[in-house]
């Protein structure tokens, strides 16, 4: 119970003020708040250090984090998610706001990217992560980068003209390099996990996510909404989109930067030292 109000106490410290900030002129006592969640986190550790120690089961298993891949991982969907929360608001308002399309016609110019991203997912675990490994994930980040600066291209070359049928191409290779990420990142961050913390490693790996998508929303606030003004035209849309693309494409490229740690391969999870050297004792018997 401790640790749960802990977590979520940073966690609300932290997001609040980056949501309200903008609205609210970016008060002082915002970014006090969002210090404050720092030394807040600080307890939270300490809190599970200590239950560990005293032989209770922690909510989040510290543990899992001195493990290279694993760390890098969920460092790597953190910001990711982030920066996928970001584009996909600021997509959504730039298509509706800034070239006027209704809700239907906006969701219907993502569908290139759908097709991209599930035939990606389809073929990246089962045929591309096995040979490649954590090349999949770089090509898919470089494709993400690549296909951020061709939109931002595209956006600024045409404004307010752009159609839904020019951005196809593009779209469709941005679906597939988020599929190459998605995808294959769960069974490269759990790789070297051992079985005992599977469930732990699994459970953090997914308010990871969570998290990240959260984060990116709130920030859409500052990378997005801060150039648009109080009282934005739809060519504030038009202008602030390809700033927020920019930014986008250098995250995935640090992105492929930050791949480097993942585990070269996935592997088949060993048995734990203590489990083998019992079934071993078993069997001497």
């Amino acid at each position: 119970m401790t640790g749960t109000l802990l977590l979520t106490s940073t966690l609300v410290l932290l997001l609040y003020p980056l949501t309200q900030g903008r609205e609210l002129g970016w008060p002082a006592w915002g970014f006090t708040v969002m210090a404050a969640s720092v030394p807040v986190l600080a307890l939270f550790v300490a809190h599970q250090r200590a239950r560990s120690r005293r032989g209770k089961t922690p909510l989040v298993e510290l543990s899992l984090f001195r493990n290279k891949s694993f760390s890098a991982g969920t460092a790597i969907e953190l910001l990711n998610g982030t920066a996928t929360g970001i584009f996909f608001l600021a997509w959504m308002l730039y298509l509706q706001y800034g070239l006027g399309y209704s809700p239907l016609r906006a969701a219907l110019t993502g569908i290139p990217f759908s097709i991209g991203a599930a035939a990606a997912s389809a073929v990246a675990v089962q045929y591309l992560l096995p040979r490649f490994g954590r090349k999949v994930l770089q090509a898919g980040a470089a494709l993400m980068a690549l296909s951020m600066l061709a939109y931002l291209w595209q956006a600024d070359h045409y404004r307010a003209a752009l159609t839904p049928w020019q951005t196809i191409p593009t779209l469709w290779v941005m679906g597939l390099g988020m599929g190459l990420i998605m995808a294959p990142l769960v069974d490269l961050v759990l790789a070297e996990v051992p079985h005992r913390h599977a469930g732990s490693g699994s459970g953090v790996f997914n308010t990871v996510q969570q998290l990240s998508q959260a984060l990116g929303i709130a920030l859409a606030s500052v990378l997005f909404f801060g150039p648009l003004g109080a009282d934005p035209t739809p060519r504030a849309y038009i202008d602030a989109f390809p700033t927020t693309l920019a930014w986008l494409a250098g995250i995935n490229a640090l992105l492929v930067v930050l791949m480097c740690a993942l585990p070269k391969k996935t592997q088949r999870h060993q048995p734990d030292e203590e489990h083998t050297d019992e079934n071993q004792s078993v069997l001497t018997r």
